[in-house]
């Protein structure tokens, strides 16, 4: 499912060198979604680095059930749920994943750089495939048909679109 998100020719080099930059630029996102993608982001760092949240954010992801990939993965899409509730669902879902991915870099450079949670890039992939698949079934999309479709556009030669692009929201 990562394909798209990041492009293959920006594959890490070693195991553990992602970082938010790294994903951050691997990320394109359509001019068009591009302000209410920045809106996202920012919406969601405000929630997860503020003083007020900061700590339950990481009491989440250290107190819920699962192995690390899971409740990482889970606490992002359940952030970008929050999001979309409180904008009265004026987010445009073809943002949803690519600024999850771009939450879940930062939170995972968080963990890891403050020693909170051993965060490699294994986990960090897993954790994508966790919350990529949450916010597509909480979207009522049928995750098996998306991934299909993304497998055949990357089998016939050409980069996967980005998940959520706006050709998939019909599938």
């Amino acid at each position: 499912m990562m394909e798209g998100l990041i492009q293959a020719n920006q594959a890490p080099e070693s195991r553990d060198d992602l970082t938010p930059e790294k994903v951050s630029q691997g990320i394109q996102i359509p001019d068009e979604f591009k302000e209410a993608y920045e809106r996202v982001v920012a919406a969601g760092m405000q929630v997860m680095f503020s003083k007020q949240s900061n700590q339950a954010a990481v009491d989440s992801i250290q107190r819920g059930d699962g192995p690390l990939a899971q409740r990482l993965g889970m606490a992002v899409a359940g952030l970008i749920g929050m999001i979309v509730k409180e904008s009265n669902g004026t987010v445009p879902p073809q943002v949803l994943i690519p600024a999850g991915v771009e939450l879940l870099s930062q939170a995972a450079d968080f963990l890891r750089k403050a020693g909170i949670e051993p965060v490699n890039n294994k986990v960090f992939g897993d954790a994508m495939d966790v919350m990529i698949t949450s916010i597509l079934q909480a979207a009522k999309l049928d995750v098996q048909k998306i991934a299909g479709f993304i497998e055949q556009k990357a089998g016939q030669g050409g980069a996967a679109p980005a998940a959520g692009a706006q050709p998939m929201m019909g599938a």
